[in-house]
């Protein structure tokens, strides 16, 4: 009996043992292809901006490491992101704006997503304008490039004032945000358009604030585009970039992730308590439902690259925006 006993222990020794070792392999082979298969993909973004809250959201937190992607942010101008993309230097671009005027004009890029519907854009002066009027004559507007949205957005709060911003207004290119304040704290420039936190800051600094494009018009800000080269060679990892983007805006809104997001806002752009919760509050305002948006915006959108580029002909929603494979993985997420 004691022999059998011995050897049943042994024996059970032995299976655990094999087992472990098992579970060791597994668990180590997992690991090793979840790191083989993950995929470095280059991003572009006009300016280190809480407008891409949620790309920083979703890299810091493991989102697109979920999806396989590893995310390369790399700040550059829209320009240089749309040609680098064409180039297949580039896989994907934020700055959804730039990217759908480049499309209208015929560059074989698309918007896949957006992840902002309304232009989170303030409009700073120096202290002694008091108004969009007084811009009138030639005032000098620092802006991150001539056709970027926040361009697009001085344009036509400039309008809404009755100035011609083609007459009335001078603009700068200054390559991200920071320099465009740095352009209005310098004096070079008497007005600068400016994304969160910059306008807080500015404000501390006592420059005057003459109002936000979000009470001017809706229009993509914000979101996910990419060639259609891309689109057709890679499909799969245009959806995971997609799916993971979804995920991230969901993470950022989740109140339970507020602590560590306002963590990572104040680490990565260095604000006090106060104006890291401000500025989320208005971010995540401006997030899309889904990451559609309504075509009559994107048409509106068309009509001022129109307007602006003096392209004739009709130019369909289609040229800009490929939303099939998002609607592909919106159906599987709803499984």
């Amino acid at each position: 009996m004691k022999t059998e006993a011995k050897m049943k222990a042994k024996t059970g020794g032995l299976v655990l043992r094999l087992g472990l070792s098992l579970a060791a392999f597994l668990w180590f082979g997992l690991f090793w292809v979840g790191g083989a298969v993950a995929e470095k993909v280059r991003v572009a973004m006009p300016a280190k901006s809480m407008t891409f809250l949620n790309f920083y959201v979703g890299e810091k937190f493991g989102v697109y490491k979920a999806e396989g992607l590893e995310l390369s942010l790399e700040v550059v101008k829209t320009e240089v992101g749309v040609a680098g993309m064409v180039a297949g230097e580039i896989d994907y671009t934020t700055a959804i704006g730039s990217a759908m005027r480049a499309a209208a004009t015929g560059v074989p890029i698309k918007a896949t997503m957006f992840s902002m519907d309304r232009v989170i854009i303030y409009m700073l002066a120096k202290p002694t304008i008091k108004s969009i009027e007084e811009l009138k004559g030639g005032k000098t507007v620092a802006t991150t490039g001539i056709v970027a949205t926040p361009t697009y957005a001085a344009r036509v709060m400039a309008r809404a004032h009755g100035l011609n911003p083609d007459k009335d207004l001078i603009f700068i290119a200054t390559g991200d945000v920071a320099n465009a304040l740095a352009a209005l704290q310098s004096g070079a420039a008497d007005v600068a358009m400016l994304s969160i936190p910059f306008n807080f800051k500015a404000e501390e600094m006592g420059f005057r604030n003459l109002g936000s494009a979000v009470d001017y018009l809706r229009t993509p800000f914000a979101g996910v585009g990419t060639s259609d080269a891309k689109l057709k060679a890679n499909p799969g990892q245009v959806k995971r970039m997609i799916r993971a983007t979804l995920k991230g805006m969901e993470y950022t809104k989740d109140p339970a992730n507020q602590e560590r997001v306002i963590g990572l806002l104040m680490d990565e752009f260095k604000l006090d308590r106060k104006t890291t919760a401000l500025s989320l509050r208005e971010i995540i305002k401006a997030f899309t439902r889904d990451g559609t948006m309504p075509d009559d915006a994107v048409k509106a959108e068309i009509e001022e690259i129109r307007e602006r580029a003096k392209l004739k002909g009709e130019i369909p929603v289609s040229q800009l925006v490929d939303y099939r494979l998002l609607k592909e993985v919106l159906a599987e997420m709803k499984r």
